[in-house]
């Protein structure tokens, strides 16, 4: 039943293109990352409209692209193609009907996935059997314990309780992620905290404006100010 209600959501284009600022933010995150790296075998998954792969795919000599919405697709291929990307694949899959074998990445992204999840757990160990030795993994989570978690939890309580919301996130604690990847023998290299909500007010910025105050307050990877506001991680965990 989730998986349906995720599913119709991000066939809905128009409503993921209302936060591309966070897109951006996120683009140039992994940017940072993998700056002095280079990948043979890069999974993103799921990988919306490819855009945060496909921007940074000068460091992939492939690059697979997987995601359940055959509209993020039909976008992802529309902008490789746009910009001449030759060494992309893409597969419109459910998360575990890709039946990759294990190891077969060196790096594997995903991005706003664990708030979507049927089972959070299930999947992180999935993605952490896809990396190799040396791999690495480049996740986004936001901290269910974090205050400006609670207080988007309390915003969007309301929203429901007036009939405008009904669909509920994931409740994952950012020790829960840590403790996982840890389990399973990788090293958080860095990860960059900030915000990506503004909790009722968006409508009041275009996205130009909330990309400007997200980086005016939290910097970026290598200048991250205030860290320890942030609910949103994204993490560069590497496997041992």
């Amino acid at each position: 039943m989730k998986k349906e209600e995720v599913k119709k959501f991000f066939e809905q284009t128009d409503i993921y293109f209302n936060y591309d600022y966070n897109i951006k933010i996120r683009t140039e995150t992994v940017s940072d990352f993998i700056k002095n790296l280079e990948f043979n075998n890069v999974l993103d998954m799921p990988c919306g409209n490819g855009y945060i792969s496909l921007k940074n795919s000068k460091n992939f000599k492939q690059l697979t692209l997987v995601d359940f919405s055959e509209n993020m697709i039909k976008l992802a291929k529309e902008i490789a193609t746009k910009q001449a990307s030759n060494n992309v694949s893409f597969l419109r899959s459910d998360i575990y009907d890709t039946n990759f074998q294990p190891e077969t990445f060196d790096l594997v992204i995903s991005l706003g996935i664990l708030a979507h999840v049927d089972d959070v757990e299930k999947f992180l160990t999935y993605i952490q059997s896809l990396v190799q030795p040396k791999g690495h993994i480049i996740i986004q989570n936001t901290n269910y314990d974090h205050n400006y978690s609670r207080l988007i939890r309390f915003y969007l309580g309301v929203r429901r309780l007036v009939g405008k919301d009904k669909y509920q996130l994931n409740k994952v604690p950012a020790k829960l992620v840590e403790n996982s990847f840890k389990k399973a023998g990788f090293t958080c290299k860095t990860k960059f905290r900030y915000n990506q909500s503004f909790v009722g007010l968006s409508k009041l910025f275009s996205n130009e404006k909330k990309y400007e105050l997200t980086r005016k307050w939290f910097g970026s990877v290598g200048n991250n100010k205030n860290a320890k506001l942030g609910s949103d991680y994204i993490y560069l965990f590497q496997k041992n």
